[in-house]
């Protein structure tokens, strides 16, 4: 039957509804198969970038010692990953892991009391009323079951045997020999072993599953309760001309009479910033401790006081491999005195500095006080403050500004 003009003109219209509707479905199925597959490409060429780097599995204080349990690795996208990152190689930090002398690590565990008897499916047994549980033991408690448990901390340990049955041995600090040690069974008793690796300490307070930078810690004893930052002018202390924040220096004290003395070891520099981003010329910080504090005081001083006297920083090489020295510079019985009268010094820091001085003074003492006793003593002072100001400064300077600051 022949159409009409009318049904065959509504038929045409419909036909082409129809190829229009699949030329648009086509274009959308071929612009969405474009994007999966741009898609797909953008996801490869980003798992192509993705780097293995070490984040901490747990929240940790700063102060904390660092112990290798607390590490685990992460892909994560290279691009978001800062350039000093730990990466797979973990050599630069395992170094300063604390170990027995047959190798044990230690390991961060959770000390605690169970009022109510409901871990009893874990293996570790009670020490002193408190149980040591693994960072793995801890976390698989439930929350319920946490919220039980009392007088909860962290501490490190190292696991020896007594007997058939293995012991967690609290690390402790020992301030007269500046290190660590453990108590360990032997023979029915327990003896002092010392641990000779410097651990690494959380300078800050990181998050669980930070990205790990060497910059994070220091190596070293936890932080006494009197350290501060001290800062030391250029001129007072004269610094090698290069001297950049992250590195490590010891100051110390050339007399006239030709002895060099360490008056403080391995100290991490900072150099202060201003607002504008460019580095200071004329100064520098480092943390000390009271004990220190008063013993830069006074070799400052007695090195003004000096004929060719000079107070001077060195810089170290491998600062990861090398340790702190003995000081050897004794301080002047003014300083005796004042530890003695000011009430704010540590009990800890009086100790120290007066056990150096009864030691070594007899020894040290006779060839500074020769070379401070002279007429022109006073003099010294004023004249040599002006020359360092006006020339010890000028390199450094000069460095400063080659870096475009």
């Amino acid at each position: 039957m022949a159409m009409n003009p009318m049904q065959r003109k509504a038929n045409n219209s419909f036909l082409l509804g129809i190829l229009i509707t699949l030329l648009i479905t086509g274009t959308i199925i071929g612009f969405l198969i474009y994007q999966v597959m741009n898609l797909n490409r953008q996801m490869e060429e980003q798992q192509a970038t993705l780097t293995t780097v070490y984040v901490l599995k747990s929240n940790v204080q700063s102060g904390e010692i660092i112990t290798n349990d607390l590490f685990t690795t992460m892909q994560v996208f290279s691009n978001t990953v800062p350039a000093n990152a730990v990466g797979t190689n973990i050599s630069t930090l395992s170094a300063y892991f604390l170990a027995d002398e047959q190798g044990n690590q230690a390991y961060t565990g959770y000390k605690l009391r169970d009022p109510n008897n409901i871990l009893t499916n874990i293996a570790d047994g009670y020490q002193d009323g408190y149980k040591i549980l693994s960072e793995n033991d801890y976390n698989a408690i439930s929350d319920a079951d946490k919220a039980l448990l009392t007088d909860v901390t962290t501490a490190q340990y190292i696991v020896r045997m007594n007997g058939e049955n293995s012991e967690n041995c609290e690390i402790q600090y020992d301030d007269n020999v500046d290190g660590y040690y453990i108590y360990v069974p032997e023979g029915g008793t327990y003896v002092k072993e010392m641990l000779e690796t410097m651990p690494l300490i959380a300078k800050i307070n990181l998050e669980a599953n930070t990205v790990i930078t060497p910059e994070m810690f220091a190596e070293g004893q936890l932080t006494s309760d009197d350290v501060r930052i001290q800062e030391y002018g250029t001129g007072v202390v004269q610094i090698p001309s290069q001297l950049m924040t992250g590195e490590y220096i010891d100051i110390r004290l050339r007399t006239p009479d030709g002895r060099d003395l360490l008056v403080v070891s391995k100290k991490e520099v900072t150099i202060p910033e201003y607002a504008d981003g460019t580095i200071s010329s004329n100064s520098f910080w480092v943390s000390l401790s009271e004990e220190e504090t008063l013993m830069m005081s006074c070799a400052i001083v007695e090195s003004y006081e000096m004929n060719g006297g000079r107070l001077y920083a060195t810089r170290y090489v491998e600062p990861g491999m090398q340790n702190e020295l003995t000081t050897t510079y004794v301080p002047s019985s003014e300083v005796e005195a004042l530890i003695e009268r000011d009430p704010n010094i540590v009990q800890e820091a009086k100790n120290a500095l007066n056990q150096l001085i009864d030691n070594n003074r007899d020894l040290v003492r006779p060839g500074i006080e020769n070379a401070t006793n002279h007429e022109d003593a006073a003099d010294n002072v004023t004249d040599k403050t002006e020359q360092e100001i006006t020339s010890l400064q000028e390199e450094r300077e000069q460095y400063v500004e080659s870096l475009g600051y």
